[in-house]
């Protein structure tokens, strides 16, 4: 295949089929790519993210005289045996047995936020990888990120947090001879500041509120609220939430974006465009558990309505606390079904530089996606001082 055709097909193959999830993080599927014309201008067409920040979100613990039974705590037990004591009648009484516990706050807990005057860190790593096919071009997108939140308590109900994440992203097309094209950005993608409360919080149930302001690059504006309502059983906790976004995009078109500069051609896969204001959101289950006196198990399913298509996914994290202050907690992520498979969308077509004249000379093309499918795997690293 000569390279002036594959270099027009790799732009017809960067269709961004899938959502990144985001993300409690949904993890950053579609990272945003530097646009810019001969004169160095940024174009202002945007790829999203959609990152939540909630969805990777895992939290330090503190310790606390309040009992929540089955939320942050792991009763270590043992008997201890009181000494003898001698009545009245001088008759020995043995001395009773009971049963002694040592509380321990395990910090993947879900609901957690830290208390008045303690602060919460959780540095979390990611491996991303994102496939679609069209046409005879697979895409491959893979992603390293590092994201770093950090919140601190007003008080014992309320805490604020700030986030930032940084991703360094590899988008490689392949066609059907085995040519590639390859395209490499890094970053820092985002950053955001947020504020939880813990409404309810009692021996059988525990509830959480939250909202966060979040930036991504190019311009977009996120404002999301959370809500989780849990059910304490035991050392579990299962819960439900639901999560929605207000997306601001300045009322630019949003989708995969490609330059092939050898060919001096571009491409563009059109999600919609944000002229009105986007709404998307988020309705899942899970369960948190204790499994041992240093282990814990999270698993969780998610259905996400993110505009242009929907996803469902699954998620399921070990965590590892020795003491009071550390947490190592590793978790990995699919997508099981995406309604992005069979969709068609518009892909536009022309010849650099980018300007507003060949943005509406272009050419346009009805695509469908094929095989979409994402998953990841994390390390977080989390402390609480």
């Amino acid at each position: 295949m000569k390279k002036n055709l594959f270099g027009f097909c790799a732009v017809l193959g960067c269709v961004a089929a899938l959502d990144a999830s985001a993300a409690s993080s949904r993890s950053s599927m579609y990272s945003s790519i530097d646009m810019r014309n001969a004169d160095g201008d940024t174009i202002k067409i945007n790829r999203s993210s959609y990152d939540s920040y909630s969805d990777s979100r895992v939290r330090s613990a503190a310790h606390h005289t309040v009992s929540r039974s089955g939320m942050y705590d792991n009763m270590e037990s043992g008997y201890v045996k009181t000494a003898p004591v001698m009545t009245s009648k001088r008759t020995y009484v043995p001395g009773d047995v009971y049963k002694s516990a040592k509380r321990k706050y395990f910090l993947a807990n879900p609901f957690y936020q830290p208390l008045q005057g303690q602060f919460g860190s959780v540095t979390t790593l990611e491996y991303m990888q994102g496939k679609y096919k069209f046409a005879d071009v697979d895409r491959k997108l893979t992603e390293w990120s590092l994201k770093e939140d950090i919140s601190f308590g007003l008080t014992d109900r309320i805490a604020i947090q700030g986030m930032a994440k940084y991703n360094w992203d590899k988008l490689t097309w392949t066609n059907s001879t085995g040519d590639q094209d390859k395209y490499k950005n890094d970053d820092l993608n985002l950053y955001g500041l947020g504020i939880q409360g813990r409404i309810v919080d009692n021996d059988k149930w525990i509830s959480t509120l939250s909202g966060y302001y979040e930036h991504q690059k190019h311009g977009v504006d996120y404002f999301i609220g959370d809500l989780k309502l849990g059910y304490k059983v035991a050392t579990s906790t299962i819960y439900g939430l639901g999560r929605a976004w207000i997306v601001d995009m300045e009322g630019d078109i949003y989708g995969d974006y490609m330059e092939v500069p050898e060919e001096m051609s571009w491409g563009m896969l059109k999600y919609g465009d944000a002229d009105k204001t986007l709404f998307m959101g988020e309705l899942g289950a899970g369960v948190w558990t204790v499994l041992a006196e240093d282990w814990t198990l999270n698993v969780e399913g998610m259905y996400g309505f993110y505009d242009w298509h929907n996803q469902a996914s699954i998620k399921g994290a070990f965590g590892w606390q020795p003491n009071d202050w550390f947490a190592l907690n590793l978790y990995a992520k699919t997508s099981i079904y995406d309604s992005a498979k069979g969709k068609v969308l518009d892909l536009y077509a022309g010849n650099l530089p980018l300007t507003a004249d060949n943005w509406n000379a272009a050419t346009t093309y009805n695509v469908e996606i094929s095989k979409p499918h994402e998953w990841s795997v994390g390390a977080q690293v989390i402390f609480q001082f």
